[in-house]
């Protein structure tokens, strides 16, 4: 059949000799528009896009840049002599995360959701935390803010504020605060 099949007018290429030769485009690729999120108008300057998700009866909601994955619950390998809020470590895509657990930490039990894993952060900066559910889309004005509204104390210096959405408060958790104070909790010997 020598270098090609033929195939109409077409001469079609071997896979090595396709791969090879690399791509080829007859016609520019088409352009496309991409619609914002959300109702297809960009928000105010003041409106707040947050990603929202649940432990138990605690709401609490992150930035989109904050959290880098979320995926099935993987398995966990338990640390001896770890608090019970840190589940141990998870290996995502080759890479060891540590998982804490929020239910455990502020006191809740889960919800009725499935368990997923929410990893925020990004590179060696991240960590998972265990969730009930998937996380749903939060948008926020100035006026749905609650003010002087009561933080759990393992949250202090870790919040945003409190938000009002879907019929329901909303903590803001400051991510990178929030990982560094659960690093130090852990430096800290049993």
């Amino acid at each position: 059949m020598g270098s090609g099949i033929a195939a109409g007018t077409a001469l079609l290429l071997t896979p090595t000799q396709a791969l090879l030769r690399g791509f080829i485009f007859n016609e520019p690729a088409p352009q496309q528009t991409v619609a914002p999120a959300g109702r297809g108008t960009l928000p105010d300057a003041g409106t707040l896009l947050r990603e929202g998700f649940r432990v138990g009866d605690l709401r609490l909601m992150i930035g989109y840049a904050d959290g880098s994955e979320l995926t099935e619950l993987p398995t966990v390998y338990r640390l001896p002599r770890a608090p019970r809020w840190f589940l141990g470590m998870a290996n995502l895509h080759g890479a060891l995360v540590p998982v804490f657990d929020p239910a455990e930490l502020f006191g809740v039990a889960h919800g009725d959701g499935k368990p997923m894993l929410l990893v925020l952060g990004h590179g060696e900066e991240r960590a998972g935390i265990v969730i009930d559910g998937l996380p749903v889309r939060l948008r926020l004005a100035p006026e749905d803010r609650i003010p002087d509204a009561a933080l759990p104390p393992r949250l202090a210096g870790c919040a945003g504020g409190v938000w009002w959405s879907q019929g329901a408060d909303w903590i803001d958790l400051q991510v990178d605060a929030w990982l560094a104070q659960l690093g130090a909790e852990l430096a800290v010997p049993a």
